[in-house]
């Protein structure tokens, strides 16, 4: 990026950051850092509240911009011992990474559906956080944020935070464990399992079976394709009577590896780190990311959010760029781009010429 380009993405950025709105709590006991050749290139600045956070992003207008996940006595103090932490709010960052700059755009839809699936059944459902304490926020380019501000996570340690990613995760879970045959008469046993309506882990595997048996039984076996083969074994798994099938409970426990697999949510392993090591910073929600110029938005309904759509900064300017290499399409603003090859010129919306200069594969004429 020459310092022409340079010049007006910064001039574009300080506009918005004029009448941005952030709502961030606890502002001034939040540290925070700024980024332009990387994403945080400084950090340990603080600022007293909103309006004097606006006008520091308005007169300095960094690429970046992120805030500590930990709440501090004194933000700006250094070294990081002398800050004095007084609690952290519980932070996700599920991220997908593809090959090429633009791969992980053809898989956002399978990040958003974990980042759903992480707000409603795991942190509001296995957690019961209250859903006015959950933001769910787009990065602005390959994922999603997810910040827990409910105050009983707050004076959670490293280690104690570390042991809800491994839940999520699914790390040492072993659903083999949710099974046990009991005797119910000569020669008979009886598989017990989970059920639909219990908690955690159980219910979901129990859940996630029927909705398979729904929908593609063949994923677990051609025998389920028969409707009444396939309703009475949903019919037992809402009692935790599994028995309630043809297959032997050793075969039938192996073919449901496939279920919890997919149970956890993965995409939370990006960034781990982010979870569990309250010294990390996060991109403060609302503020502009410096590899896309699109807003790190706040979700007010994940179901109908699409990033390309509803984070770009509004214009009706068009603006002409060479390619410096190679790019392909992907949907942007509700329609497909065209894929460009290097050294072609092309006149485009405003939005989608900085998306690409700001990644180094065009320059503005």
């Amino acid at each position: 990026m020459n310092d022409k380009e340079r010049q007006f993405i910064i001039k574009k950025f300080a506009s918005y950051y004029s009448e941005a709105s952030f709502g961030i709590p606890y502002i001034e006991n939040r540290e925070f850092g700024i980024g332009n050749k990387k994403k945080i290139d400084a950090r340990h600045l603080s600022f007293f509240n909103e309006d004097d956070f606006k006008r520091y992003l308005a007169q300095n207008t960094p690429l970046f911009v992120s805030h500590s996940i930990a709440y501090y006595e004194f933000p700006g103090a250094t070294p990081i011992q002398k800050k004095q932490r007084t609690g952290a709010d519980l932070v996700f960052d599920l991220d997908i990474h593809a090959e090429g700059k633009y791969g992980a755009y053809e898989k956002l839809d399978e990040v958003k559906a974990d980042t759903i699936r992480l707000a409603k059944e795991f942190i509001i459902g296995d957690f019961a956080v209250k859903e006015e304490d959950v933001k769910i926020v787009f990065s602005g380019n390959r994922g999603y944020h997810i910040h827990v501000t409910d105050p009983r996570f707050r004076t959670l340690g490293g280690d104690e935070r570390k042991e809800i990613v491994d839940y999520i995760k699914g790390n040492g879970l072993d659903y083999m464990q949710f099974f046990h045959e009991e005797e119910i008469g000569p020669r008979l046993k009886r598989l017990t399992g989970p059920k639909p309506d219990e908690d955690g882990y159980r219910g979901r595997l129990a859940r996630a079976l029927v909705r398979t048996l729904e929908e593609k039984p063949s994923l677990i076996s051609r025998k389920f394709a028969k409707e009444n083969e396939r309703e009475l074994f949903i019919s037992g798994i809402k009692e935790g009577n599994w028995s309630k099938t043809t297959f032997r409970s050793s075969e039938l426990l192996k073919r449901l590896g496939k279920v919890a697999e997919s149970l956890p949510v993965r995409a939370v392993d990006t960034d781990a780190a982010v979870t569990h090591d309250m010294s990390k910073l996060i991109r403060v929600p609302n503020s502009i990311h410096g590899d896309t110029g699109l807003i790190a938005k706040i979700v007010d309904d994940i179901e109908k959010f699409e990033p390309f759509r509803d984070a770009v900064i509004p214009s009706s300017n068009t603006m002409k760029v060479q390619f410096l290499e190679d790019v392909p399409s992907f949907k942007f603003m509700d329609s497909t781009t065209e894929t460009h090859k290097k050294d072609e010129q092309k006149e485009l919306p405003e939005p989608l010429a900085v998306l690409y200069t700001l990644k180094g594969s065009a320059t503005f004429i």
